[in-house]
């Protein structure tokens, strides 16, 4: 074929990590660790990813930190989160988190680190998936028994 993958160390913290994200289009990622003795809650951290060409002219892939969303101080289950542009297409991104704890994914805005919403599903989320059907966007979140599917309401800027 013509390619060839190449290995490149991200920056993450060591053990804990039940999740790993991307969002291509804006090169983010986002990495979910479980509560430890050092970090008391869930963490889902929002990183950058960047390259740059060493002295050999090859590509050296690097991330950085930008955000940090925390959850409650339980994990006890296997949850994907989600990170995805905002349907609002504005270029924002959004996150969106399980919380073991209340029973609800834990909608954030991921350029301010605000939480928006609190999606109640009654049972810990097992996944989370975004997707559009007929140019409408949802979110669908999965537990142990329920797929709970929610709709974007797009605010209109200027609207009559």
């Amino acid at each position: 074929m013509g390619f060839t993958h190449w290995p490149h160390v991200m920056p993450m913290e060591p053990g804990g990590c039940i999740d790993f994200q991307t969002e291509s289009s804006t090169r983010h990622c986002l990495v979910t660790y479980r509560p430890d003795k050092n970090h008391s809650t869930l963490r889902s951290v929002l990183m950058e990813m960047s390259y740059k060409l060493d002295d050999a002219g090859e590509p050296i892939c690097s991330c950085h930190s930008v955000q940090t969303f925390r959850g409650g101080p339980t994990c006890k289950l296997l949850t994907k989160s989600a990170i995805f542009q905002n349907p609002e297409n504005d270029g924002s991104i959004l996150v969106c988190t399980g919380d073991e704890v209340s029973n609800s994914a834990l909608l954030w805005d991921a350029g301010s680190g605000s939480l928006l919403q609190e999606l109640q599903a009654n049972q810990p989320v097992l996944d989370i998936c975004p997707f559009q059907v007929n140019h409408n966007s949802y979110l669908a979140t999965l537990t142990e028994k329920m797929v709970h599917i929610h709709s974007f309401t797009v605010t209109c800027q200027g609207c009559l």
